[in-house]
């Protein structure tokens, strides 16, 4: 029996089904409680099933010594924060994060504020599959239609907010900026349209308005379309999408340039003055060979803002970190990836640098990439497949000193991802047919 419940990202799949049925996510927040041992803070986003799988983790950690206090709906970076500077043992977040409403997700956090280590995520599954009574795996349970709005009765998103404005200037130092802001009808909803009006911009704000089945439904971050055209509707300096627990962003130009997280990373590692950036495997071949054109080094490590974090605490030496995807740690803040954080400083650097977004990104120029994914039933291990090893081999061959490419199973959904760059976007597109035929033959 496969016992590893944690991805990339903490637990996810779909909600009702194993291991988010109702018996497991009761095991699973005994065994939160009984591995973080006090005072924890929950929080979700607004997916239907999250008010359910709530009541359901309380019910488990009311089987143990620990204590909670329900943060209600508030990004993930809201619980990371708060946790370390509230005095709490431990967090937990309900979400999927950029994953369609039906699925959703735990995640946990220690009591530094960071997502917990290998060897308590072991604890905690061993824990969670002792409690488990046979058959739980088949067990299937209908989500209750609760309505989900991203409205919030607590002081926690308040708390948040204070923190993070506190690395900013004081006042209104967006004043008359229209800024469009894509909510993905998520956990920014409310605070982020919020936040940037209180600094004085004029903003637009669009896939705000959750009803439980909507977050990230053709819009956010994952869906950058509908951003992009609605930014040529409007006259704001940029535009910014979130994802569904608004721990990333991406950005849209003037001129409707997309901006990832890579651009982003460029544009504050210039920002902040470090010489060293830790990325992923997924990070743009083109950031790797501008930073070394400065004496720069970019560090690569797995898929995941977890281990960006721990890379960049391995120095003593002031470093940035980040994703493509939008996920962005800055040296002087972050935890964990914060999509409103990130939507600041970009902001920030704009009114500094008295420049447009697309002046500021001029040089970045992405080397053409190419990205796709394999459903898969079973994630069988690439070194048994040798008709797919063989030809990730021959490509890396034929890449080499011009581009990179990456094959590895997707964290938090039954993907084989295949990513392709290099300096020639018909080279990336034949040799992804041909690779993605062979693993098509090969899982047959």
């Amino acid at each position: 029996m496969n016992s590893k419940l944690f991805g990339t990202d903490g637990i996810r799949s779909r909600a009702g089904n194993f291991p988010l049925n109702a018996m497991t996510v009761v095991a699973i927040g005994q065994a939160i409680g009984e591995s973080l041992q006090g005072r924890l803070l929950i929080g979700h986003d607004t997916r239907v099933s999250s008010p359910w799988i709530l009541g359901l983790l309380k019910e488990g950690i009311q089987r143990t010594s620990s204590s909670f206090e329900d943060a209600g709906v508030i990004p993930t970076p809201g619980i990371a924060l708060l946790v370390k500077t509230g005095g709490f043992d431990g967090g937990i977040m309900i979400s999927a994060s950029h994953n369609p409403f039906e699925d959703n997700g735990v995640k946990v956090f220690s009591a530094n504020g960071t997502k917990i280590g290998d060897d308590v995520e072991n604890e905690i599954e061993k824990r969670i599959f002792d409690l488990l009574p046979s058959g739980s795996r088949e067990s299937r349970d209908a989500v209750p239609n609760t309505l989900v709005s991203a409205a919030n009765n607590t002081n926690f998103p308040e708390r948040y907010v204070e923190k993070l404005l506190s690395v900013f200037p004081p006042g209104q130092w967006l004043a008359g900026l229209p800024i469009l802001v894509d909510c993905a009808n998520g956990a920014m909803s409310e605070i982020a349209p919020a936040v940037l009006r209180r600094l004085g911009a004029e903003v637009h704000v669009i896939h705000a308005s959750p009803t439980g089945t909507n977050i990230n439904e053709n819009c956010g971050a994952v869906h950058l379309e509908s951003l992009t055209e609605a930014m040529s509707r409007t006259r704001a300096i940029f535009g910014v999408a979130f994802d569904g627990d608004g721990d990333r962003s991406l950005f849209i130009s003037m001129n409707g340039k997309k901006v990832d997280g890579d651009a982003v990373l460029w544009l504050m590692a210039n920002v902040y003055g470090v010489n060293r950036v830790v990325g992923t495997s997924m990070t743009n071949y083109a950031l790797e060979q501008m930073l070394q054109k400065k004496g720069w080094t970019l560090v690569r490590v797995d898929v995941g803002d977890r281990y960006i974090f721990e890379e960049m605490q391995r120095t003593s030496e002031p470093c940035i970190g980040g994703e493509p995807s939008g996920h962005i740690i800055f040296p002087d803040f972050g935890l964990s990836g914060d999509g409103l954080l990130t939507a600041l400083k970009v902001a920030e650097t704009l009114v500094k640098a008295d420049m447009s977004l697309d002046a500021l990104c001029a040089v970045w120029q992405p080397a053409p990439h190419l990205l796709k994914g394999v459903r898969v039933e079973k994630r069988i291990p690439l070194s048994e497949l040798p008709q797919v090893k063989s030809k990730i081999a021959e490509v890396e061959e034929a890449l080499k000193g011009r581009g990179r490419i990456v094959v590895r199973y997707s964290g938090t959904e039954p993907l084989l991802r295949v990513m392709i760059e290099s300096d020639d976007a018909t080279r990336n597109e034949n040799y992804m047919e041909q690779l993605i035929a062979v693993i098509h033959e090969s899982l047959r």
